[in-house]
């Protein structure tokens, strides 16, 4: 008779994703070791953070088994996990990039202050902006302030707030558009 673990090492993606669906934890534990460095090393290659790859793919997997039951698997096991880290990994640049737009605009901001005119513009946009950031819900505006004035990240956010990372992702979607609306001549500083 082979040790149980051995059992779920012969086993191929596919089966083990069945038997995840059926609750087996140990399926999933299986699939977990079996993916997990590879995944792990990927995700560094783009990010060059071991901590945000780390924390995506925990994300991943996280994701994976909650929405087992949902999920319809039409390629490999890997194949959907890879696809499933590419895109996390985009999400990832894209908020690094609204980050970093977002401070280089309020540089921007503190420049313009050595020209009369410019400090007018910049104080008139700023007053717009947090006019802007008023108006919206409570935990929008707060989520929106964490992640651009205090430099926190998704999952820190996250954290503090409670909440999980997509809504953090969805908040910030929310009040990037409100913005992008309202100021259409500004878009580009976001």
């Amino acid at each position: 008779m082979l040790p149980p673990n051995v059992f779920y090492e012969q086993l191929p993606d596919i089966e083990l994703f069945q038997l995840t669906r059926q609750d087996d934890t140990k399926a999933f534990e299986a699939l977990y070791k079996r993916h997990w460095s590879s995944l792990i090393d990927t995700a560094y290659r783009r990010l060059q953070s071991r901590e945000k790859a780390e924390d995506i793919v925990q994300d991943i997997f996280i994701s994976f088994y909650q929405k087992r039951d949902f999920l319809e698997i039409t390629v490999s096991v890997q194949a959907y996990l890879y696809q499933a880290l590419k895109y996390k990994i985009l999400n990832e640049f894209r908020s690094e990039n609204t980050r970093n737009t977002f401070q280089q605009h309020l540089f921007f901001k503190d420049v313009c202050k050595n020209d009369f005119a410019n400090e007018i513009e910049a104080k008139d946009l700023g007053k717009k902006i947090d006019n802007i950031l008023a108006s919206l819900p409570e935990k929008c505006r707060r989520v929106f302030i964490m992640s651009r004035h205090g430099n926190k990240t998704n999952k820190d956010i996250s954290q503090d707030l409670k909440i999980s990372i997509s809504t953090v992702e969805k908040h910030i979607g929310k009040a990037l558009k409100t913005l992008k609306y309202l100021l259409p001549e500004y878009s580009v500083l976001y």
